[in-house]
């Protein structure tokens, strides 16, 4: 079987469809090879590992992880595996970064990341989130146009999206149980079970799971904020079928 590699954006949910896809990928008897794990220990950026490495990327029965930085969602390797690629509407990607990045990210452990890392959360820290989201949306573009290029080009892609994984769990499992060619066995329902649960009680600032309901730009950032942003994101949130 073709090895596998999963595509996302920072803050769509690509930690846990990432946990549920790995797990999926070794019970369908993927070797597991989870490249953007490593990164973080490392003084090299995820676009330079990927490339650095993508030499040593087996074709054949693998599954590479998910690989979240734009400047890795054109690797040459990509045309010869296949890919899952996950979106969230970037108003909300942006708000989510904001809050993870000022409150509940956690920090590389190499030395030289960490001491960028800490640098950026002073930085943002001194920001107000609408300053913030209106910085950074160009950047969401250029994400999302990105991987807009490999769901219609790639031969062998399968486009999810946050929305659905939180909002209509059991459609999103079905779509990546069939990419894999993996049925929901009794042993993978178990395996999976506290994967699939995206409930949580309330907003916590300092957790990684802050919140999960889709729309959470409208309640954090201010109308004309979103105006802004709408400006420079509709031809690619169009594009996915998210409404301006």
């Amino acid at each position: 079987m073709k090895s596998t590699i999963a595509l996302s954006m920072h803050k769509a949910g690509s930690s846990i469809a990432d946990q549920i896809f790995t797990k999926i990928a070794r019970e369908r008897g993927y070797e597991l090879d989870l490249i953007s794990r490593r990164v973080s220990d490392t003084p090299l950026s995820e676009p330079e590992y990927y490339r650095e490495y993508q030499s040593q990327m087996k074709t054949e029965g693998v599954y590479f992880g998910m690989a979240r930085h734009p400047d890795c969602h054109d690797l040459e390797i990509l045309p010869k595996l296949r890919v899952l690629v996950q979106v969230r509407d970037p108003r909300d990607c942006i708000t989510s970064m904001y809050f993870s990045f000022t409150k509940s990210h956690v920090p590389p452990s190499d030395p030289t990341k960490l001491a960028a890392f800490e640098e950026r959360r002073a930085k943002l820290q001194a920001l107000d989130i609408d300053t913030w989201a209106i910085k950074e949306s160009k950047n969401y573009l250029k994400r999302m146009e990105k991987l807009e290029a490999v769901v219609n080009t790639h031969p062998e892609v399968q486009l999810l999206t946050y929305e659905e994984m939180v909002e209509n769990t059991p459609a999103w499992a079905e779509k990546v149980l069939n990419f894999f060619d993996q049925p929901m066995t009794p042993k993978l329902e178990r395996i999976l079970a506290g994967d699939l649960d995206f409930s949580v009680s309330a907003e916590d600032v300092s957790k990684h799971k802050r919140q999960v309901s889709p729309g959470d730009h409208r309640r954090k950032l201010k109308p004309e904020t979103i105006e802004q942003m709408n400006e420079v994101l509709a031809p690619a949130m169009r594009n996915f079928g998210y409404s301006v």
